[in-house]
């Protein structure tokens, strides 16, 4: 075993010692107390000197090694602070006690029962106060909550009735799209029907005019009578067509 793992041991020792005596605090009576806590702050002191030493020895080291020691040093480190942490909530609670009681000695005499009593006593009344407050600062906490999530209530209820009327409107907008549309399409099919009535009329007069034509020319072979004024006046109309293109041919 190098000087560096000895060293590592000897501080892992320490600090087992270092927490049995601070484990120990909670047994000892008031005066006991003090004189215990003393020690245990003297072997704090001397845990941080070794610290400080084996911090020193590890910077000589080699990169690897360091790596290595360096993990060991930081679990040694961890571990000491919680410790001092311990050590110092002890120390307060004790000087809270001393406070308590300071003085009461030169008033009149107290056996050390009568001390314990009243100290359990005051103890109970202040953590009756901190438990007070923490319920007072509780309820307002959840007034709070409350007070919100009544906001958040009617904020979501505006926007639901909002939400709501708008459905309603998209409803009528279709309702309204859709009677539109039907009468879109009605419109269309007469638009179509005329058409094709036209379409049928024109044809109809086309025919007629062939017929008549026909039969007044006599091309028809007497299947379509004609009225005796109209081949008149499609006769007429041959003859005078025929004269002006004899005249025409004389010239």
């Amino acid at each position: 075993m190098n000087n560096l793992d000895e060293r590592d041991c000897i501080l892992n020792e320490d600090l087992e010692k270092l927490q049995k005596a601070i484990n120990s605090l909670s047994k000892k009576e008031y005066n006991q107390k003090q004189d215990a806590i003393k020690n245990c702050e003297a072997q704090v002191k001397k845990i941080s000197v070794y610290i400080e030493s084996y911090e020193i020895e590890i910077e000589n080291l080699d990169k690897a090694q360091i790596t290595m020691y360096n993990d060991k040093l930081g679990s040694i480190k961890q571990r000491f602070l919680r410790l001092k942490s311990e050590l110092k909530f002890t120390k307060n609670e004790a000087q809270k006690q001393e406070n308590l009681f300071k003085g009461r000695s030169d008033q009149q005499p107290q056996s050390l029962e009568f001390m314990k009593t009243q100290q359990v006593i005051e103890m109970g009344d202040q953590l009756q106060k901190d438990a007070q407050k923490i319920i007072t600062d509780t309820n307002l906490i959840v007034q709070l909550g409350n007070d919100l999530a009544d906001q958040t209530k009617i904020s979501l209820d505006q926007q639901i009735a909002q939400l709501d009327s708008m459905y309603d409107k998209v409803q009528e907008t279709q309702s309204v799209l859709k009677r539109s549309a039907d009468k879109i399409k009605y419109f269309a099919k007469q638009v179509y029907t005329d058409k094709f009535l036209i379409c049928l009329i024109a044809l109809i007069f086309i025919a007629i005019i062939v017929l008549i034509v026909l039969s007044a020319l006599g091309l028809d072979e007497g299947k379509f009578i004609t009225p005796d004024q109209i081949k008149g006046s499609l006769a007429s109309n041959s003859s005078s067509s025929m004269n002006t293109s004899t005249t025409s041919a004389s010239k």
